[in-house]
């Protein structure tokens, strides 16, 4: 029996994982521990990765890319990135001069609305028109780059329900009231003048400011905001393209202390939401980027691994029931080095690399890089891509895990809180942990699981003093 308990501990390990959730049934918790473990859960539970794996292969390629076709899903973007569109409208019109068929409309569809801007569009790379106005903007308010002035008309639409047809498109193309309800999109009027036009039709790019979400705090607020726990109860929340799960179902005040925490480390969700991928896989990828977890009892709640003040349940021999089996990290989720990739604005949101490694953590290792890549959907200063690299070095380097039961003083525990561990066998004494799961037997004994906790880890630096006991 203790080695099927241990088999099960160790598979926890593989799969709680901090930017990951790992569903377990009845009154378990959705939890997460580390963001490198997390791409082991996705593959074992559902087939399609989601956005981080396509972003792992593809990168920029499979973001700034104008796609063509009645079948290509329409992302939900969250923050202020660039994206490319979907054209899903293109026709010809008018002479000018000796040239027929000489002014090009072209429509592309950008994500789901309402989103707040477009305030820059690129040919190419380089910058065409800017505007400063939000919301709906039809030509008279983007300025256009001396290159292509005269050349090109720009308008947008930010994806309201209601809102309102383009004049010039309806009537110049022929398109009996194009509103795109829902969807924000571009159109542009391209005159032909084959000295700016030399290399075709251009590589057409938005810098956006994504989807407006709700404040946690206050849900009658919708405004523009990239902190990821409004992007993330946005997301599961919504009825078109989310989970569709009710307001009375969601801990808000849990969203909003995790917004908080949010602002304070400037943790941010930057990025397009695959609407072709699954629930499950995007969920993981949003919650990479402020290594969060959503935890289930009567209601959704969104967890931050960070710094926990309070103790919760000292656990000691007099309220523990059978056996305790530890398990020890190993190399598979255990590191000194770490890379991430993701989307730079510094080098124009081409892909960028951050590697954080210790040499003092590799000598302790004899020698050998472990180490792993980590894909960064959704994070795009490299400030914050930083921090999260540090703080899964630190949590990889305390990974042990104990899996136990407790008396029904453990009934009220809940993931996310910490506990304290004594047990002389050990050689622990007051042991912090985390609780990851908990579930409620029968019998109203409480089955935990539970990870080795640090506040070091959460610091800003790599944690290399090295303990002579990790039961300290």
């Amino acid at each position: 029996m203790a080695k099927v308990v241990a088999a099960i501990v160790t598979a926890l390990v593989g799969v709680g994982v901090a930017a990951a959730t790992a569903t377990v049934i009845a009154y378990v918790a959705i939890a997460a521990v580390s963001i490198i473990a997390a791409q082991k859960l996705t593959k074992a539970m559902t087939p399609d990765l989601g956005s981080a794996a396509d972003f792992a292969q593809q990168g920029a390629q499979g973001i700034m890319v104008n796609k063509t076709g009645s079948n290509q899903s329409i992302p939900v973007i969250y923050g202020a990135t660039r994206t490319g569109g979907i054209r899903v409208f293109a026709h010809t019109e008018g002479t000018v001069g000796d040239y027929e068929n000489a002014h090009l409309h072209l429509v592309f569809a950008i994500g789901e609305g309402e989103m707040n801007k477009c305030s820059e569009i690129f040919f190419d790379g380089v910058s065409a028109g800017t505007c400063s106005s939000a919301g709906s903007t039809d030509p008279d308010s983007w300025s256009i780059a001396s290159h292509w002035s005269g050349k090109v008309n720009m308008y947008f639409r930010p994806g309201t329900d209601g809102q309102s047809a383009i004049g010039d498109l309806t009537n110049k193309a022929s398109w009996t009231d194009p509103r795109f309800r829902g969807i924000a999109y571009a159109y542009l009027r391209l005159e032909y003048d084959e000295d700016v036009w030399k290399n075709g039709l251009p590589q057409v790019t938005f810098n956006v400011e994504g989807k407006k979400v709700r404040d946690p705090g206050d849900l009658g607020t919708v405004a523009f905001s990239d902190n990821p726990a409004w992007c993330i109860l946005d997301y599961i929340t919504d009825n078109r393209y989310g989970k569709g799960i009710p307001d009375d179902d969601i801990d808000m005040d849990s969203f909003e202390d995790a917004g908080d925490y949010c602002d304070t480390k400037n943790f941010e969700l930057r990025g397009n939401v695959s609407t072709n991928g699954t629930l499950h896989a995007n969920v993981i990828d949003m919650l990479s980027s402020c290594r969060g977890y959503i935890a289930f009892g009567n209601k959704y709640k969104l967890k931050i691994d960070r710094p926990i003040s309070t103790t919760s349940l000292a656990i000691t021999k007099e309220n523990t029931i059978g056996n305790i089996d530890y398990v020890l990290g190993d190399k598979s989720n255990i590191f000194n080095k770490l890379t991430a990739k993701y989307l730079d604005p510094a080098t124009d949101y081409k892909d960028n690399i951050k590697i954080l490694e210790s040499s003092t953590l590799k000598t302790e290792d004899n020698g050998i890089d472990l180490e792993a890549e980590i894909p960064m959907p959704f994070v795009k200063t490299a400030s914050v891509v930083e921090q999260i690299l540090r703080e899964e070095l630190n949590q990889s380097r305390q990974s042990h895990m104990i899996n136990l039961k407790t008396t029904v003083e453990g009934i009220d525990l809940q993931v996310g809180d910490k506990v304290t561990v004594t047990n002389d066998t050990f050689g622990m004494t007051n042991k912090e942990f985390i609780v990851m799961s908990t579930m409620i037997e029968p019998n109203s004994e409480v089955s935990l699981a539970l990870r080795e906790y640090d506040s070091d880890v959460y610091g800003g630096s790599i944690v290399t003093n090295a303990r002579a006991d990790d039961n300290d």
